[in-house]
């Protein structure tokens, strides 16, 4: 049923691709401005400085449990930001679709598959694919924010399609891509623990797959 659901939602943000594309254009110079500012959040340059920071804090910081939850969070979300973007890398390349930018004449239904043409890799977004997946990273360790997160990663999307970067079927895609790839990863990397504590209940934590390396699995005890 939810794949039924998302190919009638994909499906029609590609029926409104070339109009919205149209309202972009015309819009307002300060709407495009206004959206950089939002979509800088959704770029991993940042978000794995952020992440190897706090890994190399956490690592260097005498041992407690806080450095211990801090450092799991840390490599799990660095994790999950680098298979993703692999993911996603290799569809953009694979599809070959145009970015609005580079249509010109072109129908927004134009590609070129795995052509690896400069400005031929609108879809799925990045940006996107990114929020999504920490979409449901954040909803499984803090469900109570998981509207929250969800909200901020469609802010994203929309802002990519509001400077003129991607199309809203670009977007869905890449947010769909995200969640899918995020759960399934996570299902594979989590254990009950009581970690954080919430009123004494027990919660989904975050674990790093032990293929990552025997050096970084014996930085913190597996908790049972």
């Amino acid at each position: 049923m939810r794949v039924i659901l998302f190919l009638l939602l994909l499906a029609g943000a590609f029926a409104l691709d070339g109009a919205v594309h149209g309202a972009v254009q015309s819009a307002p110079g300060w709407v495009a401005e206004a959206a950089r500012h939002v979509t800088w959040i959704g770029k991993t340059d940042w978000q794995a400085l952020v992440l190897v920071t706090l890994m190399l804090g956490a690592v260097f910081v005498p041992s407690s449990p806080t450095a211990e939850r801090v450092l799991r969070l840390a490599v799990a979300c660095f994790l999950l930001i680098l298979l993703t973007g692999i993911a996603v890398q290799l569809l953009k390349h694979g599809f070959g679709r145009p970015r609005p930018a580079h249509v010109g004449e072109l129908s927004v239904w134009s590609f070129a598959p795995f052509g690896f043409q400069s400005g031929w890799n609108s879809f799925p977004s990045g940006h996107s694919t990114t929020m999504g997946a920490l979409a449901v990273m954040a909803g499984r360790i803090w469900p109570r924010w998981t509207v929250v997160a969800w909200g901020v990663a469609a802010l994203v999307g929309v802002s990519r399609v509001l400077v003129g970067a991607h199309y809203p079927s670009d977007v869905v895609a890449g947010l769909a891509l995200g969640a899918v790839l995020a759960a399934w990863l996570l299902d594979r990397w989590a254990v009950t623990a009581p970690f954080p504590a919430n009123e004494g209940a027990p919660q989904r934590v975050v674990e790093i797959p032990r293929t990552f390396g025997r050096l970084l699995a014996s930085l913190w005890p597996r908790r049972t």
